[in-house]
């Protein structure tokens, strides 16, 4: 999870990519497209690889098989960067949305068995815990990342445009090739086989309707999520508007990097201390908070930016690290919602199930560039502070898990 987290940090999908994106075209949709296209082929496989997954007792071979394969595509994405980004930029962008697309395809692929081998091997009670410090040290070594990333992106760089980016590939690349390693260190215990024969995924896809309808918990859960996902029409967008927008140029993207991997730190702490000591529950609502900030403090920004002169670059700083806070831990505690309620023989269709239908939220960044293409930058950050506060109202609607219900009952 560490060097996941490091090596990830080279090509992060709200500062380096969209900065990238924006050198290759001028178009906020595009921008906006290749986060939801990302985010689509991360989420939508999950439910396949779940009905799939769930027939075999260890899932490790699955995880470590689809990890090798999905690296694979740093490297070739790299190399057509740094070949083709000035003479070709059309077709280097048609090669980064397919690289990224297919990179989060075969990731998706992992993280099923990933999720349900943490679940097997990490006692629920001490989860957060271990995942807190799995995310601080992942933080510390991304701090460290966006200052190689401010002097690769930087004037004093000895790589120029495209192959400056290039690296940020290849180094992305080489760390999460590694990171494998790791993953085949882990010894696993067999789960249990259903019993039945796993239903096909036509029949899968026939009883999701009930599956929600009778566990009417777990369908709040989603819909909670949902709210909460859309409140990414921003991400991508915040980098752009404060490089172009308000002028504070490229190569600050470095600094707003470690300034949102530091909000990553804060995140991992949040996990150890909010979970583990007062529950799931407040830990969803303090993450669901953390969306609502950076929207709100960049709105105000923009009002007295002309004021601040050379002062300027501090709010962002301050607005990165609460995205960062927001990007690391939004996911998690309905993870962890849902490892706690989900009966462990069905645990891979739980997980794939919500994974597949927060696909959803794949149309929200593209949502995003059609709002600033539009209307404007203010108009998406407006967006993202609505989302957020729905989110907010729904999560108390949304009942505490029930842990290992075999049999979960409408609540």
């Amino acid at each position: 999870m560490t060097m996941f987290t490091a090596g990830i940090t080279f090509v992060s999908g709200s500062t380096v990519i969209p900065t990238l994106v924006a050198l290759l075209t001028n178009s906020p949709i595009l921008v906006g497209l290749i986060s939801g296209l990302t985010s689509g082929a991360w989420l939508l496989p999950q439910l396949f690889v779940a009905a799939w997954a769930v027939r075999f007792p260890r899932k490790k071979p699955i995880l470590v098989t689809s990890a090798i394969i999905s690296r694979t595509f740093f490297f070739v994405t790299g190399l057509a960067i740094g070949l083709l980004g000035t003479s070709k930029p059309v077709l280097t962008l048609a090669i980064l949305i397919l690289g990224q697309v297919a990179f989060f395809f075969f990731d998706a692929i992992a993280s099923v068995p990933w999720f349900d081998l943490l679940a097997k091997t990490i006692p629920a009670r001490r989860r957060g815990r271990v995942l807190g410090i799995g995310q601080v040290l992942g933080a510390i070594c991304g701090i460290l990342v966006g200052f190689a990333v401010r002097f690769i992106l930087g004037t004093s760089s000895p790589w120029a445009f495209p192959w400056n980016f290039a690296v940020l590939f290849f180094s992305a690349g080489t760390i999460l090739m590694v990171s494998i390693i790791m993953l085949a260190m882990i010894r696993e215990a067999p789960s249990p086989v259903p019993a039945d024969t796993p239903p096909g995924m036509k029949q899968m896809l026939a009883s999701l309707p009930a599956l929600i309808r009778q566990d009417k918990a777990f369908g709040k859960m989603l819909l909670t999520r949902l709210v909460v996902g859309f409140a990414s029409v921003a991400t991508s967008f915040y980098v752009i508007y404060a490089t172009r927008d308000q002028g504070l140029g490229t190569d600050v993207t470095g600094l707003l990097l470690s300034a949102q991997v530091v909000g990553s730190l804060l995140a991992g702490l949040l996990i150890g201390a909010l979970q583990d000591r007062r529950g799931v529950m407040v830990y969803m609502r303090v993450v669901i908070v953390s969306a609502m900030l950076p929207p709100i403090m960049t709105l105000i920004t923009g009002l007295v930016a002309p004021h601040l002169g050379s002062a300027r670059l501090v709010p962002y700083l301050v607005i990165f690290g609460l995205l960062g806070i927001y990007m690391n831990s939004v996911g998690w505690p309905f993870f962890s919602w849902m490892l706690e309620h989900a009966p462990e023989s069905k645990r891979p269709l739980y997980i794939g199930v919500s994974n597949t239908l927060g696909a959803l939220t794949m149309a929200a960044p593209p949502l995003g560039g059609l709002l600033v293409n539009t209307l404007g930058y203010p108009a998406v950050f407006i967006a993202a502070l609505v989302f957020a506060v729905g989110g907010l109202l729904l999560s108390f609607w949304l009942p505490a898990p029930s842990p290992h219900l075999e049999n979960p009952q409408p609540s």
